[in-house]
């Protein structure tokens, strides 16, 4: 995303909507999710995970932000992923993410699946002269001019990008 293009999208409206994220804590209601989500050009993802004293990384919470909502996924409570398997697999649906490396091994080591197609915003502020390893907090900054505090806490997902 340039700053251009920026003015178009309302993240304002998502950042209100991330204070009150939509739980999905049952196969319905992510099923539910998930056709929505089929019928959008784009859906942000971040994870947060376990990899203390393991091989494989723990899930602890899937996030999901689309053109209304962030949504927080338990996988404590949740047993049928087919669904957003599906999602992970439509050609049509773009899943943004950032340095998401962990999160993809997440999704290959949970599902047997990653996401694709996948913008990773990290490496695209790379190849736009930005800086590598930029961290998400300076790409919202220099892109939307919105300065993230570091007291709030960075979901990617639930961030707009």
């Amino acid at each position: 995303m340039n700053a251009g293009s920026a003015a178009s999208y309302d993240y304002l409206a998502l950042e209100e909507a991330a204070k009150t994220p939509v739980w999905i804590r049952t196969d319905e209601a992510l099923a539910e999710c998930c056709q929505h989500w089929l019928t959008l050009p784009l859906i942000a993802l971040d994870t947060e995970f376990i990899r203390v004293d393991t091989f494989y990384p723990l899930p602890g919470l899937i996030q999901v932000a689309d053109d209304r909502h962030c949504y927080l996924l338990d996988p404590l409570t949740l047993e049928n992923y087919g669904p957003l398997v599906e999602v992970f697999r439509a050609e049509s649906v773009l899943k943004v993410l950032h340095a998401c490396n962990e999160d993809l091994e997440l999704f290959l080591y949970m599902l047997g699946e990653m996401p694709s197609p996948v913008f990773d915003t990290q490496v695209a502020a790379g190849f736009l002269g930005w800086g590598f390893s930029m961290g998400y907090q300076r790409i919202v900054e220099h892109a939307l001019g919105v300065a993230i505090g570091k007291g709030k806490p960075v979901l990617t997902g639930c961030n707009g990008l």
